[in-house]
């Protein structure tokens, strides 16, 4: 956390400010950075102190350095360039080079806290360690309860996360519907351990879970491996994650030492409330996450840029929703049909569907909602023929497992 921050908190300078932010992971620390630049005096809390780690890939798409900026991470961290994408089987493989950049691979403990940096920078206060608790209308702003005192603003902003306090305190939500759960494990392991990392590939596969996807995204000096899919499968994504693990270790000896972290994901695809009057939800906790490819963090820094729009223009929740579903509900429902469609797609290579999925995973990385992306890989996927199967797969994970 920055010091001169804090310092200025516990002097008592000033406990009234134009936006509160809970929760300062991408979401919460884009939109404290957007608010500061615009001239909004912000602050961001959060539960955790900083720097801290968190379940993630790390891959960061292509379209979400397009919001960022070019040059945005440059001289700040460390973080692996991606040209090359890679579908792998049990016994095959497909990839696809790019001539224009994929992505990158950082750290999530250093990404999120290079954010939060840039916010402060920009003129953003930032608390850690500060568990928010309560909220309460007063005079035409918010009365903001946290262990660490308490705060006066105009906004209210949830982007504290799946578990979002924010969303319960406000009635806005109270849980996530069972079926809206996905669940992931991931761990990162040191390079000398992998066998065949490819620096400049991220691998995708494909194991025996429903909507399910396993990964290994090479960082400086580390692989990220997990596995991720629906929580009704919540069982064999544990053993699709022990396996991969297996498969991409030299030394099994280490399994036992490696700490592997998890971690509940909401699924976009259907319309929720994610506001009331002037207290809004984004990120994961108001379920911005592509439940096809399990993307999270390109919705939660443009669900940033709205709604950081949206108050500049003195708009309320109405027009965040409005903006938000626009641009999001439709390909979120596409996601989320295509991984019902598909079910588990451990075979995508006997199919022969291998170069159709590469050319989706180009696609998801590289081009926005607003250009129609999933509308395209729908077309281009289902094209190759619908499987029979996949309605008993899933009455069968519900009812029978």
């Amino acid at each position: 956390m920055n010091c001169k921050a804090r310092e200025k908190i516990f002097e008592g300078e000033s406990l009234t400010y134009d936006a509160v932010i809970v929760g300062a992971g991408p979401s919460g620390a884009f939109c404290a950075l957007n608010l500061a630049q615009k001239g909004f005096k912000v602050l961001i809390i959060d539960r955790c102190r900083f720097p801290r780690e968190k379940v993630c890939g790390g891959l960061i798409s292509q379209k979400s350095m397009n919001i960022l900026g070019h040059d945005f991470l440059k001289g700040g961290i460390n973080f692996n360039s991606i040209n090359c994408i890679c579908l792998r089987g049990e016994s095959e493989e497909i990839s696809m080079e790019s001539k224009i950049p994929l992505g990158i691979v950082v750290k999530r403990k250093d990404f999120d806290q290079f954010l939060i940096n840039r916010a402060i920078e920009a003129g953003a206060v930032f608390i850690d360690n500060c568990i928010f608790e309560n909220c309460v209308l007063e005079s035409g702003g918010y009365k903001i309860q946290t262990a660490r005192g308490v705060f006066y603003a105009d906004y209210l902003i949830g982007a504290d996360g799946y578990y979002s306090k924010v969303a319960r305190v406000s009635n806005i939500r109270n849980q996530w519907a069972w079926w809206e759960r996905g669940i992931a494990l991931s761990v990162q392991v040191p390079d000398k351990y992998i066998i065949q990392r490819r620096d400049n590939a991220v691998e995708f596969y494909f194991p025996d879970i429903l909507a399910g996807l396993g990964w290994c995204f090479p960082g400086k000096g580390y692989c990220n491996v997990g596995v991720g899919g629906t929580a009704i499968d919540s069982k064999r994504i544990i053993g699709a994650f022990e396996h991969l693990l297996e498969w991409k270790i030299k030394d099994k000896t280490i399994l036992s030492n490696l700490k592997f972290k998890a971690a509940f994901l909401p699924a976009g695809g259907r319309f929720r409330k994610i506001s009331d009057r002037r207290i809004f939800l984004l990120g994961d906790a108001a379920g911005f996450v592509d439940a096809f490819s399990g993307e999270g963090i390109y919705y939660a820094l443009r669900s940033a840029e709205i709604l950081a729009d949206v108050i500049n223009q003195n708009k309320d929740g109405r027009e965040y929703e409005k903006r938000c579903y626009e641009t999001f509900l439709g390909e979120f429902r596409l996601s989320a049909f295509l991984s019902i469609y598909f079910g588990n797609k451990k075979n995508v290579f006997q199919k022969g569907l291998q170069d159709r999925f590469l050319k989706a995973f180009y696609m998801i990385m590289t081009q926005t909602p607003e250009s129609m992306c999933y509308k395209k890989i729908l077309h281009y996927l289902t094209t190759g023929g619908f499987s029979f199967d996949v309605p008993f797969l899933w009455l069968k994970r519900l009812i029978l497992d």
